[in-house]
Parts: structure tokens; sequence; C-alpha cells
């Protein structure tokens, strides 16, 4: 039986100092790779100092020193034992291994300290691909969908996330969180072309620590909670704020980012998941008139929340496509204390010892890797 789940409200004033201040400017990168990417999935940084990327649709992972700008194939495309496709999440382990969420082939793997594969499970279980964390003992962070619950479904999308542990395939609810924000009529057949989802639509965000601390980021008034392993909530005050609408270029963007970045079942290798057809600029519109969309902007995107170092958390904030691309960092009480600013086109991939590592886009879609100092 799941432990009960006690939140304890901090009550913390907010800063206005701090709300008035300039966000800091992340300064000038310490490392850049020459290596071309086309969609950065994840980066896993080494004790060595080196590093892992996989990139979702050059279906590849690579290891990579940033000292000596060298790049060594460690997995590429193809459904064997040492393959990938469509490559996803890179996620530390214990003992410096990684593990490597293969949305093609349906598994995660499990590499090595050099990133060679060593161990397959299986995707089988419902939300085990979308793990967003493992804890120093081993333990799997996953949310389970709620068409996997059935008659045991949360009310109003919210979803159960999950501990899991391999070795004794023991399962134990950690919180509960507030998943994508579904249609209405999701269940009626579609006479026009749809996306199940509500454009940027609020949701909670969240993500797990190598120490399996729980970070949770709530979508409804920007709190951030923290729950370690009593159970036990700490929640910090509230960041909420006024965004922006939601325009018509951002209907487009989200309905070519959504068509992007989402696999499609029966377009891979013996029918498995591959990618999304490209859509001509009439089946764009026609799938913009037909989505559902929020009125503004959520105030963080919920797959921008990142775990870093002592305690600390990065929050990316909604960014036009030519403005600098704000970060909020929160220390271990789930207060603000930072503000990062990054140049236009940049997406932290993760936060590590030598510094922050962002996926660096340009006009024509090429990424390259970045690395910068942590701002003090």
């Amino acid at each position: 039986m799941p432990r009960r789940l006690l939140t304890v409200p901090l009550l913390l004033p907010l800063c206005t100092g701090l709300l008035a201040q300039a966000p800091v400017r992340i300064g000038a990168p310490t490392a850049t790779l020459a290596e071309e990417f086309s969609d950065i999935r994840g980066i896993r940084e080494l004790r060595d100092g080196r590093v892992l990327v996989s990139d979702y649709i050059d279906q590849r992972v690579v290891l990579v020193d940033l000292r000596t700008g060298t790049v060594t194939e460690r997995l590429a495309e193809g459904i064997g034992p040492q393959d990938v496709r469509l490559a996803g999440r890179l996620i530390p382990m214990p003992g410096d291994s990684t593990l490597l969420i293969d949305i093609g082939n349906s598994r995660l793997m499990v590499l090595d300290p050099i990133g060679t594969p060593r161990r397959v499970i299986s995707g089988d279980r419902p939300g085990v691909t979308g793990t967003r964390g493992v804890s120093a003992d081993g333990a799997f962070y996953f949310a389970i969908p709620g068409w996997a619950e059935q008659g045991n479904a949360l009310s109003n999308d919210s979803v159960r996330v999950v501990r899991w542990h391999p070795r004794t395939n023991a399962t134990q609810v950690v919180a509960v969180v507030q998943g994508e924000r579904m249609r209405s009529d999701q269940h009626t057949p579609a006479l026009t072309p749809r996306i199940p989802i509500v454009g940027y639509a609020s949701s909670d965000g969240w993500t797990v620590s190598e120490e399996g601390t729980l970070r949770i980021v709530r979508g409804g008034n920007y709190t951030v909670e923290t729950r370690g392993g009593s159970g036990q909530a700490v929640v910090g005050p509230s960041n909420a704020y006024q965004t922006r609408a939601v325009s018509r270029a951002d209907r487009v963007a989200f309905v070519r980012e959504f068509n992007r970045s989402s696999p499609n079942s029966g377009r891979g290798v013996g029918g498995s998941m591959g990618f999304s057809p490209a859509m001509s600029d009439a089946e764009v519109s026609a799938m913009v008139r037909g989505t559902e969309y929020a009125e503004r902007h959520p105030m963080f995107r919920p797959g921008a929340v990142i775990s870093a170092p002592a305690g600390r958390l990065w929050v990316g904030r909604p960014a036009e496509a030519a403005d600098p691309v704000i970060y909020d960092v929160f220390d271990a009480a789930g207060r603000r204390v930072q503000q990062v600013e990054l140049p236009a086109g940049r997406r932290v991939m993760t936060v590590g010892r030598m510094g922050v590592y962002v996926a660096a886009e340009n006009a024509d879609g090429v990424q390259h890797l970045e690395r910068y100092t942590v701002p003090r």
C-alpha cells in the first residue's frame, strides 16, 4: 500500500528585490562543439568530463570530449542490441551508467561509462519509456498514463508518479501531478484533423535528482514542491505572473513542433514507431483550425524542469523565437534565487559539475552543443 503523502507548505515571503532584478546573462560559452546535430534530446555528463549526446532525428548516440572536440559514435540507427531508433532522454544512473530511452524500439538501454549498451529493459510497462530519473538505489521514476489506469484513472487529466524498482518489481505512488490537458471531445470521432492535447495548456513539470529527490513545479500557481525520502513535501512561495496571449503564429508553431517531435505508430521498421510524415502548409492550416488552445501561455515549460547540483532546480520560461531565453533558478526550499538569460535559440539540456550544457539552434535548424560556466 502506498504511503500517505503529506504536504507541508513552507510559508516564505516573496523577495520583491529579486523580482525587480534583471536576469543574469550567462556569458560566452566555454566550449562549443563543431559537430552538427538535428535534434538533441539528451546530454549526460560523465565523471571524466566527457558527455554522451543523443539525437532523435539523426538516430544516434555519441561520446563527446569537449576538450579535444572529438566525437565517437556509440549507437547508430537500427533495431539490434547495439542500435537505437528515435533516440530520447539520457538519464544518469548509479555507477556512472546511463539510461537511454530508445523510443523507436520501445525499450530502455543501460549504457556503461563510455556509452556502450550493456542491458535492455522492455518498454512494455505503461509509462516506463517516460522515465524522468533514476535514484541512487536504482529505482525508476515515471508517470502512469491515464489510459493505462482504466477504471482507476484520476480525474481532470491528473496522473500518478510512481517509483518502480526493476530488481524487486515493487511500485510505489510518490506523487500526483497535472498531466497534459486533453481535449474534452478526445473520445469522439474527429471530423477534421486535430491534436488530442490542448495547445499551451498549463500542466505540472517534474524531475528527480540522482539522490532520489522529487521536484515538482506546479502549473497552477508556479510553486516548486520538493519531496524527499520521508514523503513530506516542502512547498516554496508562488512565482505566478501574467503571461502573454497565444497568437496565430504560436498556434502554427505548436502544430509544427508537435508533428516534428511526436513519433508515429506504424511508420518504423516492422510497423514500429517512426517519424511523423512532413505536413504541407495546407495540412498545417487545417490542423491549426482543428486543434484547441489555451488563451495564454503557461508560466513555464513543463519539459524544461532540470535538476542541478547543490539542490538547485532550473525551470525554463516560454520564449518567442527571436527573444532571449529565461530560466528561473530555485534553491532546495523552492525559493527562486536567480534568473539566467541565454541568447535566443538556446535550450538548457542539463546542468552538471563542469557547467551548463546547452543545445544551440541556428536559423537553418542545425544544432550545436555548447557548455557555459554556471552563473554565480
